[in-house]
């Protein structure tokens, strides 16, 4: 299995979380285990959510997106990075989609998606910010 470790730093001093860390990627997926939307007890998990989805993401910096929906199954592509904001202490994955763009959940309606550390086997999407659903993922272990 092959393993690619991402290094970074802050270009500034800050106090993050990401400074001077080692972030490790193996062969690795992650699956939907909860959407939530903008109205209260509006929380789904399982089988009870409007779609199953899951990521995969490779050591050569690339991830698949599997969704499937009412018996349709859709996959997109692309590359990802790690990545930090400014005055920001998260820790941050980017998504470049590179096809099946009509998977990108995001504010911006360009070709990224950013997806939130929330724990080593934790993370969720960004699209709640601008009143898309909220996206919780865990980490499946082999």
């Amino acid at each position: 299995m092959g393993v690619i470790f991402l290094l970074y730093s802050c270009t500034e001093p800050d106090n993050s979380q990401v400074e001077d860390t080692e972030l490790q990627f193996v062969d690795q997926k992650w699956e939907l285990v909860r959407m939530t939307g903008s109205m209260v007890n509006s929380t789904t998990i399982g089988a009870d959510m409007e779609w199953q989805e899951y990521y995969m993401f490779t050591p050569d910096g690339t991830f698949q997106k599997i969704r499937t929906r009412t018996g349709v199954i859709s996959k997109a592509t692309g590359s990802f990075e790690v990545t930090e904001y400014e005055n920001d202490n998260e820790d941050y994955l980017e998504l470049t989609y590179t096809e099946g763009l009509e998977l990108i959940g995001n504010c911006s309606g360009n070709q990224k998606e950013v997806l939130i550390y929330r724990s080593a086997t934790e993370f969720s999407n960004t699209w709640m910010t601008c009143d898309g659903p909220g996206l919780d993922y865990v980490l499946i272990e082999d």
